[in-house]
């Protein structure tokens, strides 16, 4: 856990409460709402390498299967819907310029990770320090872009 990201979500995350009130309201959250949030900021904040969180989220490029052996992470149809969310919304305000640049589903982390799902094939991760003005690592994104452009990887 890194508990300078942490902090920094606590300190900044009004929009975040303000979603969750706003699904709160709407019957989509029945907890509290600060323990929801708190919650999700820790998330926001696990520390781990480019390879353990490409190797964590290599269930998503499977269609929701484990390794050989293991049992399914999740159903196909929610291994779909994790890629579509992560396209359509995974880099803020950026995700439909990712989606056309990069053509794949992305997430980024306010810690300057990437995460990219090549379906059917690999599951990349990218990290660098420099957000732009969308909270996205502008040179993780550029080494995501120029693999998935070398190896000719996009769902379009």
């Amino acid at each position: 856990m890194n508990e300078e990201v942490f902090t920094s979500e606590v300190e900044t995350g009004d929009r975040n409460r303000a979603l969750a009130y706003f699904m709160s309201a709407e019957g989509n959250i029945e907890s509290d709402i600060k323990a929801v949030t708190e919650s999700y900021f820790r998330q926001c904040s696990i520390a781990m390498s480019c390879r353990q969180l490409a190797t964590a989220a290599r269930f998503l490029a499977a269609g929701g299967k484990g390794k050989a052996g293991e049992n399914a992470a999740v159903t196909p149809e929610r291994a779909r819907r994790i890629n579509a969310l992560m396209m359509t919304c995974g880099c803020y305000d950026a995700s439909g310029e990712v989606a056309f640049r990069i053509g794949l589903p992305c997430k980024s982390g306010v810690g300057g990770g990437i995460l990219a799902i090549a379906p059917g094939v690999a599951s990349i991760a990218a990290w660098s320090p420099g957000l732009d003005s969308k909270g996205n690592s502008v040179l993780a994104l550029k080494a995501v872009e120029e693999v998935a452009r070398r190896l000719e990887w996009s769902v379009f």
